[in-house]
């Protein structure tokens, strides 16, 4: 039996056939609201490293405990540091004026501190206040000033926050990525995300979801220092604290209940704080998990190559008996072998996908064609599985950000495209499909009236085609409006690029006409009704030909009406048939 890939290796679409699979009960869990997200710095890894940050209050320390003026105070300091790791400061000592970098013991410094990065924080300085280490020798101001944009991570979340799947996140990060991402992807809409680090703000409006920073918020300490500043949590002494008290009460309980009331989807979270695991003993005494959970998704899950310690102990505080009964198949069962990036694209691309699908499904059943759309979601599935080998890293890059850019590109200008018959009006937002749940999606008639059913179908046909061999499929050839939502060549030696559209009946199509989207006069619009056709006098194809395809390279406007297709194919053979000859590639 082969062994499965590890977490570094697997691909997006090897992460989409285990939600198709042994974990299918997740992805559905998650599709539907109920999972929560549980973030931790493996998230964000554009924020500043962790052994960036203890160099940096190492040479703090060392340059004052090296001045004669300022040695009595910071010399024990230096000297506690060096005890974490088990060095005499009495073997160091004749190269203290020297930073830390120079040392013979850098590297073993820096490895034995970062796993013990709450005691430095701890250490105390005479006079001082408690978090003098992280507020003034670190200055965690500065070093968090100046972010990187959100990254792939981040800004899927954000796109599942605005889809309506993630209502809820525990973030044990101090950076401000996540919100960044939903303010970018929503153009600044205000109030979509609740961002909850003083207690205070749970009585503020609600969002599409809330984001419970339990261990503080950089950018909000910055920015009101008075307010926030205490909520900042990283020594040992703050964490053996933390449920105990006063100004984290009603943040704990918060995090209680959200451990209690939803399944958890742990990504980049160790969960090695004596605080997180007391947050789980206590949902297991409140209201525990059943085990085994089938055929309900389990409660825990883990984006890692492996369970580690931490998590461990969450699933024994969890289950209890249940999880020394047999831990390894509760490991199977938990384990999602894949690191968060993957499996936040995988996440995407199958909630739309699955969308799409149902939207087919609630568009064909009442015209009595259920059969056409459970014979065509399955292209959808496919199209879905070709984006996903696109979901790789840039020659010598590691970050799959420019793929989920570039796709968040393209989806939100096909959207607009089909429901407004114009570009995205930010270039830099997300266009959400819906933000209801799958499981709702049946009572959303603004998203069943607006024709995304048969925005579903015409993907479905057009993946048909090009599984068939008979044409190709790309993304604009540039980011001008007569480029169209996609570019398509027909699969042969003479074929040309042509722009095509999408769009939800005429009035989308005379809009892009009049702001000169067919300027080129060669464009395939594919309407989702049958208006364009009524328009231009009923007949029974709406195309038009200005030359044999492929030998001048001017082949004039082609016009498709799925409605109209609709109307005269009984089944899905037919329809795919009749469908190939209209596009006239």
């Amino acid at each position: 039996m082969a062994l499965a890939p590890t977490a570094n290796l697997i691909t997006v679409r090897e992460v989409l056939a285990k939600f198709e699979a042994e974990f299918a009960a997740v992805a559905e869990a998650v599709e539907n609201g109920e999972f929560a997200l549980w973030v931790g710095s493996g998230i964000s890894h554009q924020a500043p490293s962790l052994g960036s940050l203890i160099e940096k209050a190492f040479d703090y320390l060392r340059e004052r405990a090296a001045n004669p003026l300022t040695t009595a105070a910071y010399m024990p300091a230096l000297e506690e540091a060096l005890g974490l790791v088990n060095i005499d400061p009495a073997t160091v000592l004749a190269q203290i004026d020297q930073p830390l970098s120079a040392w013979p013991e850098h590297d073993a410094i820096i490895k034995g501190l970062w796993n013990q990065y709450s005691r430095v924080l701890d250490i105390p300085i005479a006079g001082m206040p408690p978090d003098f280490i992280l507020w003034d020798a670190i200055d965690v101001r500065e070093a968090f000033a100046n972010p990187a944009p959100p990254a792939a991570e981040h800004l899927c979340i954000a796109i599942l926050i605005l889809e309506g799947a993630v209502q809820a996140i525990a973030s044990a990060n101090w950076d401000g990525f996540i919100e960044a991402a939903v303010e970018r992807l929503t153009g600044g809409v205000p109030g979509m995300l609740q961002v909850v680090v003083d207690p205070n703000q749970l009585r503020g409006p609600a969002g599409r979801a809330r984001l419970l920073k339990f261990h503080g918020c950089i950018v909000h300490a910055t920015r009101e220092p008075a307010v926030f500043r205490r909520f900042l949590t990283g020594s040992y002494t703050q964490i053996m604290g933390w449920p105990q008290s006063n100004d984290f009460g009603a943040m704990c309980q918060a995090v209680v209940g959200l451990a209690t009331s939803h399944k958890t989807m742990v990504l980049g979270l160790s969960i090695q704080d004596n605080n997180l695991q007391t947050l789980f003993s206590r949902a297991e005494a409140i209201h525990a998990w059943p085990w085994p959970s089938a055929p309900a998704a389990p409660a825990h899950i883990f984006c890692e190559d492996s369970i580690r310690p931490g998590q461990r102990d969450v699933l024994r505080l969890s289950y209890g008996a249940a999880y020394n009964h047999n831990p390894s198949a509760m490991h199977d069962a938990t384990l999602l072998r894949a690191w968060g990036e993957k499996v936040l694209i995988a996440l995407v691309l199958k909630l739309l996908t699955d969308k799409l699908a149902h939207l087919v499904d609630l568009t064909l059943a009442p015209l009595g064609m259920g059969a056409i759309g459970a014979a065509l979601n399955p292209l959808l599935g496919e199209l879905r599985d070709d984006i996903a080998d696109l979901a790789v890293p840039p020659p010598g890059g590691r970050s799959r950000t420019p793929f989920v850019n570039t796709a968040i590109a393209i989806w939100s200008r096909l959207l607009a495209m089909f429901r407004t018959g114009a570009l995205p009006a930010n270039a830099d937002a997300y266009e959400a499909l819906c933000a209801s749940t799958p499981n709702l999606m049946a009572a959303d008639q603004n998203a069943i009236g607006m024709g995304l059913g048969r925005l579903g179908l015409a993907l479905g046909l057009l993946q048909g085609g090009r599984a068939e061999g008979l044409w190709e499929l790309r993304g604009p050839v540039s980011a001008e409006l007569e480029a169209g939502a996609m570019t398509a060549r027909a699969a042969r030696p003479d074929g040309v690029d042509r722009p095509l559209f999408l769009v939800k009946s005429a009035s989308e199509a005379i809009s892009l006409k009049s702001r000169g989207a067919f300027a080129n006069d060669n464009a395939i619009i594919v309407h989702a009704d049958d208006v364009w056709q009524q328009l231009a006098g009923g007949a029974s194809s709406a195309r038009r030909v200005r030359a044999a395809p492929g030998r001048t390279g001017h082949v004039g406007e082609t016009h498709v009406s799925l409605g109209a297709l609709l109307d005269r194919c009984s089944d899905a053979v037919s329809l795919q048939r009749e469908f190939v000859a209209e596009m006239m590639l």
